[in-house]
């Protein structure tokens, strides 16, 4: 249904548990492969050099793909060097188009950068407009990552799409409070 009405970016994770799903969505939707921007996620539980080859070759699986456009590591936890070095060897025989990194703080980014010989693309944190991460931004700009929300409408809460401030602000631009929050 997504695809039907335009989303071309799919983000699932293996912890999802709905790769298949996803799968036989793009199969059934008839777009071609290269019109879909594709981000899949390594859990904890399969981090580390073997465990990340591994799960990416279930994932892409799963998926009826041949290559993720962006693979993430889903939290800095377990074996995350391992992970990495994986990551890259994948990124370089290109079955990854893009590597990154999710809810890493400033910390963890600056050990991975001491070892990384790519750097990440992405780091996907939760923001919204009733959590901006301003200070996370500016540190992401300074080392040259994009900054990509999950939960950009804050999971609906706050009211966000009736929220009265936003409608105000989307009075003024003739937009909705969905495109002011995405804003």
């Amino acid at each position: 249904d997504a695809i039907s009405v335009g989303y071309r970016l799919i983000d699932t994770a293996h912890i999802y548990g709905n790769e298949e799903s996803v799968g036989e969505g793009i199969k059934q939707s008839g777009i071609k492969r290269e019109k879909l921007f594709i981000t899949s996620k390594l859990w904890v539980d399969d981090s580390g050099y073997e465990g990340t080859k591994k799960a990416f070759e279930t994932s892409i699986k799963k998926l009826s793909i041949n290559y993720l456009d962006l693979y993430l590591i889903h939290r800095p936890r377990g074996d995350v060097k391992g992970t990495w070095k994986a990551m890259e060897e994948l990124h370089n025989e290109g079955k990854i188009r893009a590597i990154g990194i999710s809810n890493f703080e400033a910390h963890q980014i600056d050990e991975l950068l001491s070892y990384a010989t790519v750097k990440p693309a992405v780091n996907q944190i939760e923001t919204h407009a009733f959590f901006q991460e301003g200070k996370a931004w500016k540190k992401l700009k300074n080392y040259g990552i994009q900054m990509e929300a999950w939960s950009p409408f804050a999971q609906g809460r706050n009211e966000l799409f009736t929220n009265k401030t936003l409608a105000e602000i989307g009075k003024k631009y003739k937009k909705t409070n969905a495109q002011v929050s995405l804003r």
